[in-house]
């Protein structure tokens, strides 16, 4: 695999998410970012950086501590050891300042820790470092993340809103396989393709279909304003989330 710091000095572009609720200051990182030749997503919340990261492929992460949501950034560190899955190199930056506030944020996953206010040299110098010594990590395809729905295929567990969800395997492949398509509609051939692969070459059954599909609307009927499974005999099945 090569090696964050071989993608710098060749000139590849990097990716950076910054999570960061003060506007300006997200600006003015982003616009560093832009100096060292690199793109930037802008969030301002947790929630907002996990659905990122389940679509997109960041090589950096720079994380403010307190956000708009009233998390703490470092719950993002926490997500990958949930996932089971590498963060991108992180620089945490925030106005927690003491060497304890340090040690949190290197103890929970955070590869650096910049105080603010800081100086824009500086940033692009500590990010530099970080991108040299740093592998490079890409996006955790194992997760699923649309809207409040998060997928974790390695150890296929579910949740919404944050809450997992009880979900047996084959549930959990069916409610995957609707995830996958974001409210497209699926086919019954498609959908029975998908989830049960090794009866490819096998007409569907509408038996075992109508009966998966009974038990994933039982465990969504558990969420709070959940999302629901749409059916329409010419268009198959597709999966909606509730209205914002």
């Amino acid at each position: 695999m090569a090696t964050h710091g071989a993608g710098a000095a060749s000139g590849t572009a990097l990716k950076v998410l910054v999570v960061e609720d003060d506007a300006e200051l997200a600006a003015a990182v982003a616009a560093d970012v832009r100096a060292l030749g690199w793109s930037s997503t802008q969030v301002d919340t947790v929630a907002e950086a996990r659905r990122v990261l389940g679509s997109e492929a960041i090589d950096l992460i720079y994380l403010d501590r307190m956000l708009a949501d009233g998390a703490d950034g470092l719950d993002l560190l926490e997500w990958f050891r949930d996932i089971e899955a590498p963060a991108p190199g992180t620089l945490v930056a925030s106005r927690l300042s003491s060497a304890d506030d340090h040690i949190a944020g290197l103890d929970r996953g955070a590869d650096d820790y910049i105080d603010k206010p800081f100086d824009s040299g500086e940033l692009r110098a500590r990010l530099r470092a970080l991108s040299r010594r740093i592998s490079a990590v890409r996006t955790p395809v194992s997760v699923l993340v649309w809207g409040p729905l998060e997928l974790r295929t390695l150890n296929q567990v579910a949740l919404w809103a944050g809450t997992p969800l009880t979900i047996k395997p084959q549930t959990f492949d069916l409610l995957r396989v609707l995830a996958m398509h974001r409210g497209e509609w699926v086919s019954r051939q498609a959908l029975w393709r998908a989830t049960w692969p090794n009866q490819a070459r096998v007409t569907p059954r509408d038996y075992v279909i109508n009966v998966a599909i009974s038990r994933l609307r039982e465990t969504l009927a558990a969420c709070n304003a959940g999302p629901l499974v749409e059916t329409r005999d010419r268009l198959g099945y597709r999966l909606v989330l509730p209205e914002a």
